[in-house]
């Protein structure tokens, strides 16, 4: 746990706002404390209070963008082998937002909603369209959730043969973030 409290704090000197640095900094090295004094529990909770500021200050991001065959739940995805599809195939997308924000759903839940916009354009850079709020996702839990994913499946139909790109805003509603992410693939005739 030691490498990961120091990395994590490091971490959050270099990207977070002095203010945040200090803050996430503190719990970490709280959280490492503990740890040294052999209080899981509290080593734990102070960990988590580092991993909540860190959360708070991160700009919005898209990792692990898959284009998938099927996707049940976080990590767990079965990508395809190439990004050729057939006229008129469905693209499926697994992508892992993350720094997005926290509202409420007036139940007593944390809310978190994220939606994308698309805008495909040729291999050499033309654009052909864009299309908002494509997808969305929303989720309520009692809990501030990190592992969340994101499937989103998209149609191409009417498309000719050729290599495309397709740009994608990641939006944020509990909060004024965005998150830019790319992916290619190719229709086949």
């Amino acid at each position: 746990m030691k490498p990961f409290a120091i990395a994590l704090a490091a971490f959050a000197l270099t990207t977070a706002t002095a203010a945040s640095a200090g803050e996430i900094a503190d719990k970490a090295a709280e959280a490492e404390k503990a740890l040294q004094s052999n209080d899981a529990t509290v080593a734990l909770t102070k960990f988590r209070e580092a991993e909540e500021a860190l959360w708070k200050a991160m700009p919005l991001a898209v990792l692990n963008v898959k284009q998938i065959s099927s996707a049940s739940g976080f990590g767990i995805y079965s990508e395809r082998p190439n990004h050729i599809y057939k006229p008129g195939e469905e693209i499926v997308l697994y992508m892992e937002p993350v720094g997005y924000g926290y509202g409420a759903d007036g139940l007593g839940n944390n809310q978190i909603a994220l939606y994308v916009d698309l805008t495909v354009l040729t291999q050499s850079g033309e654009k052909l369209g864009s299309f908002e709020k494509l997808g969305r996702v929303q989720l309520a839990s009692r809990s501030h959730n990190r592992e969340m994913f994101f499937k989103l499946n998209v149609s191409v139909d009417g498309l000719p043969p050729g290599k495309y790109r397709a740009d994608f805003l990641m939006h944020d509603e509990n909060s004024q973030k965005t998150a830019p992410f790319t992916t290619d693939f190719e229709i086949t005739g």
